[in-house]
């Protein structure tokens, strides 16, 4: 009797055990649970449509200026998109706390650190096409869309209407991953934070420059769609001390895509009078009361000129 009765406590003892592990067990897993919760309800939800712009006929803000500190630019930016009710499609980058598109400060030897968070979507809806077989070492004839996931985005390739990437337009930075290169570099939509970080150079002429993404084939889009930003190499009044102390304006100059791109132009439309219009066709600035300093971009994929304007004298 005593071994039968020592034996039954034992297994009394493990079996209130193995109840005290299975409780403790589940308590871990519900407390792991809870936290993923919390850390899912921080993440803030997207703006209704993070791309708004303002009404037509009110005042046009500058952007947001992020200005280098200690020889540190540290920039987080995310590019949305969103389809709009004439069925056009606008692309904006925005940072944490929603301004969007702001313009980047820099001295040259300063360090940019660029984290880029692709949070696109397919609005068109459309099942891209793939190209699992193609040959790296094989030239690429044209836009191509690879459905194959790449873990690595220095190597993707891919070219989609989702995928993204930036250019440094004008910027003296290299062509590499992590840089300036947007021949492999591809970020898609469920990729984490890219990091891009590049110092920038000594001898970088002071100026206006701009960001944007650069895929090969969509890049038109998106940047036509208002995917773009000022970046300032300050120093001009050194190479222009005309302009030292002037006060400075930044205007973002956007071309969008025509929605009837063949209709005829409209009789109410305005003609532009031939003083105000440069040798490159654009539209030139009428200089205001006071002498001042605009960097004037007209992100057309091809020109950010800096302007200073002076009163008439």
């Amino acid at each position: 009797m005593p071994v039968f009765g020592a034996l039954s406590r034992g297994l009394s003892r493990n079996a209130e055990q193995g109840r005290l592990a299975r409780r403790l067990g589940a308590g871990i897993c519900l407390f792991a649970a809870c936290l993923a919760s919390a850390s899912l309800a921080r993440e803030p939800d997207p703006p209704s449509d993070p791309c708004r712009r303002p009404e037509a006929g009110s005042a046009a803000a500058e952007p947001q200026d992020l200005r280098s500190n200690d020889g540190v630019l540290s920039v987080d930016l995310a590019l949305f998109n969103s389809k709009q009710p004439d069925g056009s499609t606008r692309y904006c980058y925005v940072t944490p706390d929603g301004a969007p598109s702001p313009t980047l400060r820099v001295k040259p030897g300063d360090q940019l650190i660029l984290r880029l968070r692709n949070k696109l979507v397919d609005v068109a809806a459309a099942a891209a096409s793939a190209d699992d077989s193609h040959d790296p070492a094989a030239p690429i004839a044209g836009p191509i869309c690879v459905r194959k996931k790449q873990a690595d985005a220095c190597a993707s390739g891919a070219m989609t209407p989702i995928s993204t990437n930036l250019h440094f337009h004008g910027m003296m930075v290299p062509p590499i991953c992590h840089q300036d290169d947007v021949i492999k570099t591809s970020i898609q939509p469920d990729d984490p934070p890219f990091e891009y970080r590049m110092q920038i150079p000594a001898d970088q002429p002071p100026g206006l420059y701009w960001y944007h993404p650069h895929i090969h084939g969509f890049s038109k889009v998106q940047v036509l769609g208002g995917a773009s930003g000022a970046l300032i190499v300050e120093g001009i009044e050194r190479a222009n001390r005309a302009v030292s102390g002037l006060p400075e304006r930044v205007l973002i100059i956007r071309d969008q895509e025509l929605l009837n791109p063949d209709a005829p132009p409209a009789k109410s439309e305005p003609v532009v009078p031939k003083n105000l219009v440069d040798n490159d066709g654009t539209q030139s600035i009428p200089a205001p009361v006071s002498a001042s300093r605009r960097r004037t971009c007209r992100s057309t994929l091809y020109r950010c000129p800096t302007r200073t304007i002076r009163p008439p004298r």
